[in-house]
Parts: C-alpha cells; structure tokens; sequence
C-alpha cells in the first residue's frame, strides 16, 4: 500500500495540498515517462471524460497539475475547500493507478498533444542546442531525456506505457504527502486512497484471473494443434531428407548475402556520420556531482568569459541517473580558420600561462587547448559542496513544502549516503575537472514528417465518433468534479493568463480581439530536414511542414454570461482532447477575459472557432 506522511501546514495556513511522489525513471530519449504523466490524466473509469481535468483547474477552486523533478514525478492538488480537494484526489489516484487505454486516445495525446508541446520547445534555439547535444551524447554519465523529442516520442506503444505503468504506478510505489492544518483531513486522505487502492487490487486480481483461464484454453489448442503437425511431420521426414543438404547450403548462402548487406549498410551509416561530423561542431563535457552545482553556477560567467565568447558554455543543472551534472563547451561553428585569444582577464587568479594561441589550421590541437584551459580554470575554483535543493518557487506553498519534505526523507533513506560524502571532496572535484569527454553536436530533426498523419487522422475521427454518441454514452462526456460542485463553479476561479502569452493579449482590443503569433515557420540552426524515410507530419494543415501558433481571444463583455455552460462543454475542450493543440483554456488578465492556446496546428480556423464557440454552446 501507499506511503503516508502529514506534514503540518500550521494554523495560519487556509488551504491543504495532496502531493503523490513516484519515482519514473527515463526510458532512454523516447519520453515514454512523459507520455505516462500525460496519461494519468486522461482519464480512468471513474472519470471517463477527457475533459475531466481542464473544467476542474478552470471553474472549481482547485489546482491539479505534476511536475517532474529528477527522476520522480510528481502529481499534486490544492484547495482550501477539502471536500472538493477529496475528490480532486480521488480523480488523481485513479488515473494514476489506471492502465486501461484505447489505441486513439493514446494517439492524439502522444501524436497531437505531446508532440505539439515538444515542437513548441525545440522552436527555441537553447533548447535545441541542448536536445542536439543530448541526443548525441553517448558517455556513460548522458542524460537520459525525459521529456522525449518529437522524433522519438511515437516510438512509445500502448503495450510500453502499459508495462511501464504496472512497474512504476503501483501503489507500493506512491508516496502520498498531505500538507494540511488538520489532522482529520489527513485521515480522509488515508481512506480516499487506501479505497482506491483496494478496488484496484480486486479489479487488476479479477483480470488476471480471466487472462489466466484464456491463456489454459489457448494452451491446450496450441497443444492440440502441435501432436497433429508432429504426426503430419513424421510422415514427411523421410521424403524430406533427400532434400535436407541442398536447403542447407541455400540457407547458407542466403545468410552470407545478408551479411554482405549488412556490413554495406553498417558501412554507408559510418560514411554519413562521418561526413556530418567535419561539418558540425565539437562538445566538450565535464561532469561533476551535484554537490558542487550551486557552486559552479556561481562562475557561470567566469568559465564563459574563459571558454572565448565564440564559443558556447552551458551548465546544465539538471541531476543525471548517477547524481551528476554537465557543463558544456560548443565550439563556434565548423572551427573558423581565423586564430583567437582565449581571454582571462576575468582571472587574476590564474597564472599567465593559461594564455593559449589557438593555431589555425590544427583542429585538435584547438580543441586540446580547450579542454586544458577550461579544466585549469575549473580546478582554480574553490569550490564548497552544499545540497542542491528542489526549484519549487512556481508552486503553492503546501505543494513545494511537500517535495522539498520528500527530498529530505529521500536523502535519508540513500543507501548511498556514504559515496555522497566521498563525492564532495576536494580531490573528487579535481578529478572531474580533469576528465573531459568529445562529441559532435549533430542536427536535430524538424518536427516535419515525424508522426504519421494517417495515424492522428484516423485517431481523431474515432474521437469525434465517440463525441457523437448516442444518448447513453453522454454521461461519459459530463465531468464528474464541476458536475458535483457546480454550486462552487464561478468566473473567479479562472487563472492567470500563461506570461508567455501576455505579449499577445496586450495586442488587443475592442475591435481586434484576436491575436497570434506562428512559433514553428523554421527552426534553429542546429535542424535539419527530417529524412524522406521517415512518417508524415501530425499536422492535417500543413503539407510541407510543421506548423503552429499561439494565440489569444479577449472575451466581449456581453459574453462572458455564457463562458460558464462554454467552458463546462466537452465541444469546447475538443481541440485539447484531439491533439490539435499543447494548450487551450480560460484565464484572466489586466481585468480582462481570455480565451488562449498554445502551439496549436488549426490557427487557421481558430479565430472564426471562437466566436462559434461562444455561441452556439451557451
């Protein structure tokens, strides 16, 4: 079962936070933890709507989100009502404990959604530079990416986020941390999840029952099936041996031939990489526990200034599987022949035979300097090791409380906290400033082609068949929370607007009440063109491309009597539901209302979408 902490909120604090920790480590690059996040809130049979959780965080006073930290996930809700915050988790427990999807709804969130979010990250050059670097990184201590790229993101099945759920979304994995005033609603929790749990149990030990008895009877045919070929088999033998020699040396030579095809193939793909690598440009990366992180962080500048300012130098904050950290050093592109200085005025620490001549025409010997004159200024640093802790200045006080309090009880709990001590002393930093790795930064691939578009095609007509569906099926359309608490739905509780469409809604007005902006039109000079192998585009817009906006409607006065019944109907959630789009929504800003969505593929129909909507649903 569960694990259940109380953390005390104190008796100033009004609202209380449910926080479940999981721990989902990355599946390589294909963002298959991402996917199973994005899942969990899908839906589940107790909350059949895929809407479920938008009309929620829109009209209730609730907030339900995640946030991946590291390797944990975690899934949280806050509200100062705790009845609704009950069945707020309630609705989370299920979905995460939940593994019953269709091949359509796992499409247009994996294909649609995902997707659009991801080519909305990679539309800006850092992110980019640093996913290029990523995915071609092959150290022992390489990232594993999470989040997943738009180019490996449909690799993930249905059967993947299936087994990987059963692995990681048990029960006995989920730590469930309650941030509250009172120790009764503690208790409710207890119970909440604990029901929950249980019927899980019973339903998964029901299935396993029936699998059971289907895999006897499928057995006992199989079984059936093979003393009949055996008999058939025996018969045949001996006009079959006269045979047997000249089929072996068939089969021979067809596996030389294959072989032969192989080792072209091998052949031709080390040729390519070669090629792209006198082309592109060089990474260098040192790796350091994260002991030494906030330090570091702290001679950002320094190690720029140090590094040639033709140069690119990252830290990359983010804790690896082993507990480490990079920094990055890209080279400026295709290593210009022209001869530089690499600057340390910035350190009058260091001795002036750091001071190196770069030589023009000697790559590696560039690159050798490089590494010597970085590593010396990384081990000039006196660096103290400190404990990194959680970034959780975005969240509610309860929720950030709650992970920075699972940290703690994680760190307790290392088996490693030996190795830890060892990692942060002077000489383990010596050691890391000294060890450097090489790569080449190749081209990350443009999200065109990346997802078959017959795929989403066919997923979104299924979905809107669904939408469509008979009366008796209308029930698995009406959210369940904003429909036993519509009393508490109102305006008020609508967010904030996203800053990073605050520039769009400042560009509005009375009589200009839509605004967008295209985000994808090409992307950053570390892509190329995917190859012509590869599937189609998720995009039903675009036939050369991918393509997508952001985009904003200020809501009329007059309108705004209407936006609740809007707002509660699964119509208008269906470009969110059907992967059009990463983000749509309500929110408010600088006293005005808005419509808004992110990274969406239809922009062409979505002004005249608006207006309908604010219509024709009310």
């Amino acid at each position: 079962m569960s694990e259940f902490h109380f953390i005390d909120a104190g008796s100033g604090s009004k609202a209380h936070s449910v926080v479940f920790a999981l721990k989902t480590p990355a599946a390589g690059h294909t963002g298959l933890s991402h996917l199973a996040e994005h899942m969990s809130f899908r839906r589940s049979h107790p909350y059949p709507a895929a809407h479920e959780l938008f009309t929620a965080n829109t009209l209730l006073p609730v907030t339900i989100n995640a946030t991946t930290l590291a390797e944990y996930t975690f899934f949280f809700a806050s509200s100062e009502k705790a009845n609704v915050l009950l069945d707020a988790v309630n609705y989370l427990y299920c979905g995460l404990l939940n593994r019953d999807y269709g091949t359509d709804e796992v499409t247009l969130e994996r294909d649609g959604v995902i997707f659009n979010e991801l080519a909305m990250l990679e539309a800006n050059s850092d992110y980019a530079l640093n996913a290029a670097i990523r995915l071609a990184d092959t150290n022992k201590n390489a990232y594993k990416h999470a989040g997943g790229f738009t180019q490996t993101i449909g690799s993930n099945s249905i059967q993947a986020l299936q087994d990987y759920k059963r692995q990681w979304y048990q029960p006995s994995t989920i730590t469930t941390l309650v941030y509250s005033n009172s120790a009764h609603f503690f208790e409710q929790c207890k119970e909440v999840v604990t029901a929950v749990s249980v019927e899980a149990a019973v339903s998964a030990e029901a299935a396993l029952s029936a699998e059971t008895a289907l895999s006897a009877e499928a057995a006992l045919s199989a079984e059936t099936a093979l003393s009949e070929k055996t008999a058939l088999s025996e018969k045949a033998a001996l006009s079959e041996e006269s045979t047997l020699n000249r089929n072996a040396a068939l089969s021979q030579h067809a596996s030389q031939r294959e072989h032969s095809h192989l080792d072209k193939e091998a052949s031709l793909d080390a040729q390519t990489t070669k090629g792209e690598n006198e082309s592109i440009r060089h990474v260098l990366t040192w790796w350091f526990p994260q002991c030494f992180l906030n330090g570091l962080l702290q001679q950002e500048a320094t190690l720029s200034t140090v590094a040639g300012l033709e140069n690119t130098l990252i830290i990359d904050p983010e804790i690896n599987q082993q507990g480490n950290f990079a920094i990055r050093l890209v080279t400026n592109e295709a290593m210009k022949e022209t001869a530089s200085e690499l600057s340390i005025e910035a350190l009058p620490k260091l001795s002036q035979n750091l001071t190196h001549k770069l030589v023009s025409d000697d790559n590696d010997k560039r690159l050798r300097q490089l590494k010597h004159v970085v590593s010396a200024c990384l081990a000039s640093f006196d660096i103290r090791p400190s404990k990194p802790t959680p970034d959780t200045d975005k969240h509610a006080e309860g929720v950030g409380a709650a992970i920075r309090y699972f940290a703690q009880l994680t760190d307790a709990l290392g088996s490693n906290e030996g190795a830890a001590k060892d990692c942060a002393t002077k000489s383990a930093y010596l050691a890391s400033a000294n060890k450097v790795s090489h790569s080449y930064l190749g081209a990350l691939p443009s999200p065109e082609k990346s997802v078959a578009r017959e795929r989403i095609r066919k997923a979104r007509k299924g979905f809107s068949a669904q939408a469509s569906a008979s009366n008796s099926e209308q029930s698995r359309l009406i959210p369940r929370l904003t429909s036993k608490y519509r009393h508490f739905i109102a305006l008020e509780h609508l967010p904030a607007l996203p800053r990073l469409l605050r520039p769009l809604a400042n560009n509005t007005t009375n009589l200009k009440r839509f605004n967008a902006e295209h985000i994808a039109s090409h992307f950053t000079p570390f892509s190329i063109q995917s190859p012509s192998t590869t599937l189609e585009s998720a995009s039903p817009n675009s036939a050369s491309g991918y393509l997508a906006s952001h985009w904003v409607y200020r809501i009329a006065f007059y309108q705004q009597s209407r936006l609740q019944a809007v707002l509660a109907h699964h119509r208008f959630w269906q470009p969110r539901t059907s992967g059009e789009c990463y983000a749509l929504g309500a929110a408010t800003y600088e006293n005005n209302l808005f419509l808004f969505g992110a990274s969406d593929t239809n922009i062409t129909e979505r002004e005249n979408w608006c207006h309908k909507v604010l219509s024709i649903l009310s």
